[in-house]
């Protein structure tokens, strides 16, 4: 070998060349490589015969030979003026890794201390890296469909320990490599797996797998369903994919369901509940109460994402229904842990999480045939995609399994019926039942004495009940009508309205709410002045919590009335001539009032407001994302309708009424009170009380004289609150963004910005500290809208301030 090297150094004709290459293929020496890349390479390669060409990829498809190529070229990246030469060495390269049985060729000859620098050439990606530095640093051309990309080149590494697989290479050889391909970086784990992931080939990996240490196992279990299989798994393959990976239920932990948690993928979520369900009974239950533990934690519940709150809820219930009628689901009610879970979530001042605490207490019943504990419709109604059944867990074999799997998914291609909803008549009308006594006949109310008398009844009469709920009936639309004429309501409103505050509900009308506030706001409608007195009740008055928000709404609506904005609420409680409207039917129609403003009709009114607010951050984004001054072609059914016409006031001066009767009153209930504070729900009843003053302002706008006025009670106050509270408290923390918001709808920025600066920064600063602390999907949204606003708002005045002047320069 001494004499080919010698003869390579001096200049050997193109046949000595390929007998050299030729005699020296098998076991190639490190001065023999040398003498390659520093004479024959650089200079005869190209004109090497093909067979010559052959035994020189051959002879660096070995450990030496390849080894010094890469360290050849890493050393001419560096040294300018040698492209010529690089690009050379490169192309050798790549015909070097064109044969995917390199890797075969180099292991089967391989020594024990000689894998590792395989797998550091090869596996690590120091091949890819070289290649890498060429082309970034010398501008060298890869021609090779290994190198472009680090996906390309896992494919590759993929496809040769297929080949080891295939040629019977001791598992405990592949296993180093197939480490280093799981581990390599970005995108490497899901790529080794679109190759590894097919019948053909999924049992190689299960016996590696197989033979892995447990911490290994459940790493790449974690990471297989959650980045790998998360993009293959849909409600089509569940039971496929159950009998394919039905092997890894014991490498799930509580960490591991954490990541599958953290993906919020329902079709996941369900299978792997189907796959853990194969634990014994006993590692389920601990496991199951680990996740209601976590679930019921105070930092989760006021830190973690609403969206992942769902996904872990989701969870759960898929658990519980795979365990209906067992022991641990029977006795799940009277466990401390599910106790103290559900009192957790019940005490949150967030809906959303109420909501998720209702929901699965409620299905833990409805497993164990129980009646349902809270029946709160509203939050339910919200979550109730959470309520899955569990898919049947069918056992197929391996074969039947990745057919299943592969086939495509049948899809329906008969058309659907089309089906036309419309109220169904009442079948259960107890009028119809003969066997019940006939309903008392009671007279319509006539004065608004009457109204009285039917409201203060002893409850124990016999027909109290159709005497009160005639007068709850009756009362908006007498009220109406006798305040245009006489002084009889005026007379009459201060004890009215003592009793409809301090009336309950005492023989369960489901309606009684909506009815009580639409005669409290007739009672204000009729005498804007019996704010005062009302105000002072809420002051002095010992009421409850329900009292005093009826109270606020009640305000709200009856100054909505007064301006000519119309509710539905209000506007049905009394006769008027009604013409037909496109709404859905009575029922859907209420059902999707509940959906999108919740139970309390402030709510909703509040609600449509954000959406006017948001209306402008929107598309402020859109012509960012579409760029400034694009034309674009829009459909005209895209287009967003205009906004109707507001009413106009149904009274004479009401945009003097707004401020002196309600917006002002009512703040010095606050100043008067010292703040407010009535325990736990203190939160919910300030949040109302800001909403209450939010709407108001939204009334006032945009003729009153007080108005500048009020946006300054507005600003002071939300910046006093902002002080004190913390963002786990999300309804005052949504009616404080709310009010800003309107704010900087309704003012000119330049006002805002010369009047209110410090505290516009001050509640920036807040919002830019807190962002990280919102949870809420909806809040974090109107947040970003708020945000917006006010760095929009302050670089137009800093804009406005230098062409001012610049201007005073120039003249």
């Amino acid at each position: 070998m001494d004499k080919d090297t010698e003869l390579l150094k001096n200049q050997p004709s193109l046949d000595q060349v390929e007998a050299i290459l030729s005699h020296n293929v098998d076991h190639p020496s490190f001065p023999y490589i040398i003498a390659l890349l520093d004479f024959t390479i650089p200079q005869i390669y190209s004109a090497l015969t093909p067979s010559a060409g052959n035994l020189l990829v051959q002879t660096f498809q070995s450990l030496v030979g390849l080894g010094n190529l890469l360290n050849r070229i890493s050393t001419i990246v560096k040294v300018s003026g040698k492209r010529e030469l690089l690009q050379t060495f490169v192309r050798v390269l790549e015909e070097v890794v064109r044969d995917q049985q390199l890797v075969l060729r180099m292991v089967s000859k391989a020594k024990p201390i000689e894998l590792k620098e395989i797998d550091k050439i090869l596996f690590k990606g120091r091949a890819l890296s070289v290649v890498n530095e060429a082309t970034s640093i010398a501008s060298v051309d890869v021609a090779s469909d290994v190198f472009p990309s680090t996906a390309n080149y896992i494919d590759y590494l993929s496809k040769s320990l297929i080949a080891l697989y295939l040629s019977d290479v001791q598992p405990a050889k592949i296993d180093v490599f197939l480490h280093s391909v799981l581990k390599f970086g970005s995108g490497s784990f899901n790529q080794f797996f679109k190759t590894f992931f097919h019948e053909e080939y999924w049992h190689y990996f299960v016996t590696s797998f197989q033979s892995m240490k447990q911490f290994q196992q459940r790493e790449y279990t974690r990471k297989f369903f959650a980045e790998f299989l998360i993009h293959v798994v849909d409600e089509t393959n569940l039971v496929a994919l159950y009998n394919i990976l039905l092997f890894t239920y014991e490498q799930f932990d509580e960490f591991a369901l954490e990541s599958i948690i953290l993906c919020s993928n329902k079709n996941l979520s369900q299978l792997v509940a189907a796959i853990v369900t194969n634990y014994p009974d006993s590692t389920l239950d601990k496991l199951t109460y680990k996740l209601l533990g976590k679930w019921s934690e105070q930092t989760y519940i006021k830190n973690e994402l609403i969206s992942i709150q769902e996904s872990r809820t989701f969870l759960i219930l898929q658990l519980l229904a795979r365990r209906k009628g067992s022991v641990f689901t029977k006795e799940l009610p009277k466990n401390r842990i599910f106790l103290d879970a559900i009192g957790n979530r019940l005490l949150s001042f967030s809906n959303n999480v109420k909501g998720l605490g209702v929901v699965l207490a409620d299905y833990v019943c409805e497993l164990n045939g129980e009646e349902k504990i809270f029946k709160m419709s509203a939050e339910v109604e919200a979550y109730s995609g959470l309520i899955k059944g569990a898919f049947v867990t069918t056992r197929l074999s391996e074969k039947e399994a990745w057919t299943a799997l592969e086939l495509p998914p049948h899809r329906d291609t008969s058309q659907p019926i089309q089906r036309v909803l419309s109220p169904q008549p009442d079948s259960d009308n107890e009028s119809d039942d003969e066997t019940l006594p006939p309903k008392a006949n009671i007279p319509d109310p006539i004065y608004v004495k009457d109204l009285l008398e039917y409201l203060t009844i002893d409850t124990a009469k016999s027909n109290a009940y159709e005497m009160r709920r005639k007068a709850l009936l009756d009362g908006p639309t007498l009220l109406r009508q006798k305040a245009k004429n006489g002084t009889e309501v005026e007379f009459y409103l201060e004890d009215l309205l003592t009793q409809l505050i301090a009336l309950d509900n005492h023989f369960d009308d489901k309606d009684f709410s909506d009815l009580k506030l639409a005669n409290m706001v007739a009672v204000i409608v009729t005498n804007p002045k019996i704010t005062f007195f009302m105000f002072k009740l809420l002051l002095t008055g010992d009421y409850s919590l329900q009292q005093r928000i009826m109270i606020l709404s009640a305000t709200t609506m009856a100054a909505r009335e007064l301006r000519g904005f119309r509710d539905e609420s209000v506007s049905k409680s009394f006769k008027s001539t009604q013409f037909p409207t496109k709404m859905l039917p009575e029922t859907l129609h209420k059902k999707y009032l509940q959906l999108e403003g919740g139970d309390k009709y402030i709510d909703y009114a509040l609600n449509n407001l954000q959406n006017e607010l948001m209306a402008e951050a929107s598309n402020t984004a859109q012509d960012e994302l579409l760029g400034a001054g694009k034309l674009v072609r829009v459909s005209a059914k895209l287009n967003k309708p205009s906004k109707p016409q507001d009413g106009t006031p149904i009274i004479k001066d009401f945009y003097k009424l707004i401020g002196t009767n309600f917006f002002f009153p009512l703040l010095n209930v606050w100043y008067e009170a010292g703040s407010i504070d009535i325990g736990h729900y203190s939160p919910v009843f300030v949040a109302h009380y800001l909403k209450t003053l939010t709407l108001l302002v939204h009334c006032a706008y945009p003729s009153s004289t007080q108005l500048n006025d009020m946006v300054k009670e507005i600003v002071v106050l939300d910046c006093a609150i902002i002080r004190k509270i913390t963002m786990e408290e999300v309804p005052i923390v949504e009616s404080v963004i709310t009010g800003i918001l309107l704010v900087c709808e309704i003012t000119d920025s330049e006002f805002l910005i010369a009047n209110y600066n410090d505290e516009i920064v001050f509640i920036r600063n807040w919002l830019s500290i807190s962002w990280e602390q919102i949870i809420d999907d909806k809040l974090k949204s109107l947040a970003a809208g708020l945000l917006l606003k006010l760095q929009n708002m302050e670089t137009n005045f800093e804009r406005l301030i230098m062409d001012q002047d610049n201007s005073i320069i120039q003249i």
